[in-house]
């Protein structure tokens, strides 16, 4: 028989977002009970390492811990890990999971996104996804034993994953619908500087093309393509985007198309809140809900939610960032670049490799990247608040 818990605050999804909203809710001044309750057995880590750090083996998974166990207790905070969030009753206050029912005065829907899958691939065991701790130490492993893998996707963590590999000594090739690589908020502008880094480095690309079939040998896994070639490597690697974790509020009456639909504060129903990769926010400048999977939103939109909950103000709208590193290059994107508007260089220039440019339309950046000047890029970014 399920157990019926004490009403008070509960965060669903005990990861970045999630630890977020609670740690603003503390520094707001929030007295009450905060429940985190988290489907993986891990304690709150940062994913932007996985891809990068710990995949090359520069980081053990312990480094990518956001705070020591120590620390969360200081803030009061009961954590219940590997417990699976199964439904939500918004009139009754209540969220069921796998082992209990826990009522609630507020909740913070934080359940981040899952990986996307090739449906043919589920069962395969060459076929690796990178997205948890658990799945980059797994691939990790992997690549120690392997010499050749195929990446499904050549977007960013594609991109990362091709890096990572050169690390290993690795032979790769990516396959991917798109006619060409594609980075987040890029306006596809880095397509090409992106495909010269795989060909310096020998990556094989199979771009533009539909996978007709896989199939998993002794030996490896092949893919046939739509073009009539195919594709064999020892392991697989998917990366083809991420899907909202919202399967579970299918009978909450929430919005829940590409994510949890809230307001520009978090806003998804009466005392019920949602901030990360399953939140989809409403732009109360573009009028336009949108859902940014990075880091950087992640903490804001938690910040955000905590500091609403207690003081019931609003926190500014910020502009989506990501970063990224891509054999040794270090990539920042703010805002999101224009696809038809020429670049206009800021700093340094693309023949050094090393720049900052935005794109500019009617007098108002709308994007600036920074590719190998952090610095200047910091120095920059005040075009976009202008």
């Amino acid at each position: 028989m399920m157990s019926v818990e004490e009403p008070g605050l509960v965060i669903v999804g005990a990861s970045l977002a999630g630890l977020t909203c609670a740690q603003s809710l503390r520094a707001e001044g929030y007295t009450k009970k905060i429940t985190l309750v988290g489907a993986e057995k891990h304690l709150p880590y940062n994913r932007p390492p996985l891809s990068k750090q710990v995949l090359s083996g520069k980081w053990q998974g312990s480094q990518t811990a956001i705070d020591s166990s120590e620390k969360f207790a200081e803030l009061a905070l009961e954590f219940s890990l590997g417990e699976i969030a199964i439904g939500l009753d918004v009139s009754s206050r209540e969220v069921k999971t796998d082992t209990r029912t826990l009522p609630f005065e507020d909740l913070i829907i934080a359940t981040g996104a899952s990986v996307r899958r090739l449906a043919s691939t589920e069962n395969m065991s060459r076929v690796h996804v990178l997205r948890t701790l658990d799945d980059a130490l797994g691939l990790r492993d992997a690549l120690t034993e392997v010499k050749s893998v195929v990446v499904v996707g050549a977007g960013v963590l594609g991109s990362e994953v091709i890096s990572a590999l050169s690390d290993f000594g690795t032979k790769a090739t990516v396959i991917d619908r798109m006619p060409a690589p594609q980075l987040p908020l890029t306006g596809g502008h880095f397509a090409s500087r992106i495909d010269d880094l795989f060909l310096e480095h020998d990556v094989r690309t199979k771009y533009g093309v539909e996978i007709n079939s896989v199939t998993e040998q002794e030996s490896g896994i092949t893919f046939e393509l739509s073009d009539g070639s195919s594709v064999t490597g020892d392991i697989a690697v998917v990366a083809i985007g991420c899907i909202p974790n919202v399967d579970w509020l299918a009978n909450s009456g929430l919005d829940i198309t590409n994510g949890v639909l809230c307001d520009s504060n978090g806003v998804a129903a009466a005392h019920v809140y949602a901030a990360g990769d399953v939140a989809r926010w409403h732009n109360p400048v573009t009028d336009k809900a949108i859902r940014l999977e990075n880091q950087t939103s992640a903490i804001e939109q938690g910040l955000a939610v905590g500091k609403f909950i207690v003081t019931r103000e609003s926190s500014p709208t910020t502009h989506p960032f990501f970063w990224s590193e891509i054999y040794g290059n270090k990539i920042l994107m703010l805002g999101s670049l224009q696809a038809g508007i020429p670049l206009t260089i800021v700093h340094g220039s693309p023949s050094d490799n090393r720049f900052v440019a935005a794109t500019i339309s009617n007098g108002i950046t709308t994007g600036i990247v920074g590719w190998n000047m952090p610095r200047e890029f910091r120095q920059s970014r005040s075009m976009m608040e202008a």
